[in-house]
This record gives structure tokens, C-alpha cells and sequence, in this order.
């Protein structure tokens, strides 16, 4: 399933208001690296952070860095390839999500938080990997991928 070695999936679950089970998202996260073109940089498995957040911290990183006020429910930062040493293994970058619009979106669309949380942390990496969802057709595809990984993890 993984190349020499599985992916480096580094979790920080910097909220203490959500239980959230940090093994399952890192599984889940080593399986959209795993079967994703991409996922490997170098022969290596890519690594992936994930940063699991309250709503103040990821609203001023979605102002920051996407001038956007008020917080989002996932940003993904990919890792520059540019600034990173040569030769050394470069993750694909990070992920983070706020756990408090998760839970708000499990709430209003009657589903368990760690199905939120699942989704969103694929939607992130997916966003690593390249895909994008700023037009219809590209949103149905990621979607699709999405949806594919998701279904994938629920029969493990």
C-alpha cells in the first residue's frame, strides 16, 4: 500500500473543547497519500500536517492568508518547494481545520464530527495533491475524489 515507508502524518490537536480520534485521521490521511498521484515526492512517501484548531486562530489565518474575514471550516498550505533544503524530504505541506465550523457542518448536516473531521482532512490533502474547487467542473471532480477516498476508509 505505502512506498518504502508509509507518509509522516504529523497531527497537533491544539483544541481541547472536541474529542477528536487523531489515529483515525492519520490513517485516513496516509491512504489519500498512498493512493493519490502525487503522493510521493522523490520516491519517498510525502508527509502531510495536520493542525486541528478552535474558530479565532483559523479566522485570522484565513484573513491573513486569504483576506477572508471570519473563520473557514479547512485551509490547506503547501510546502514551497523552493524554500526547502535540497536533497532533504519535503512534506507536501499542511492542513488545518477548524474543529469548531466541523462541528457546527456535522451538526447541520446530521452526521458524527469525525465524519466532518474525516471529510475536511481529505478535502485538505486533496488540495496538497493539486486538486482544486474554484470552478463547478473542478469542485464535482475533487468531490468525486472525496467521496471515493471516504468510501474507501469506511470499509476498513
Amino acid at each position: 500500500m505505502y512506498a518504502a515507508r508509509p507518509p509522516a502524518v504529523l497531527i497537533r490537536n491544539r483544541q481541547r473543547k472536541w474529542k477528536v480520534d487523531a489515529a483515525r485521521l492519520r490513517r485516513l490521511i496516509a491512504r489519500v497519500l498512498a493512493g493519490e498521484p502525487g503522493g510521493e515526492l522523490g520516491g519517498e512517501q510525502a508527509g502531510v500536517g495536520l493542525v486541528l484548531w478552535r474558530d479565532e486562530p483559523v479566522a485570522r489565518l484565513n484573513a491573513r492568508y486569504r483576506s477572508r474575514s471570519g473563520p473557514t471550516d479547512v485551509l490547506s498550505f503547501p510546502t514551497d518547494p523552493e524554500g526547502w533544503p535540497p536533497g532533504e524530504p519535503r512534506p507536501l505541506g499542511e492542513v488545518v481545520i477548524s474543529v469548531d465550523r466541523a462541528a457546527a457542518q456535522a451538526c447541520e448536516r446530521g452526521l458524527r464530527l469525525a465524519a466532518e473531521l474525516d471529510r475536511l482532512a481529505v478535502h485538505g490533502v486533496l488540495h496538497l495533491l493539486g486538486y482544486d474547487d474554484d470552478t463547478p467542473a473542478r469542485r464535482a471532480r475533487m468531490r468525486r475524489r472525496e467521496d471515493r477516498h471516504l468510501r474507501a476508509a469506511s470499509r476498513r
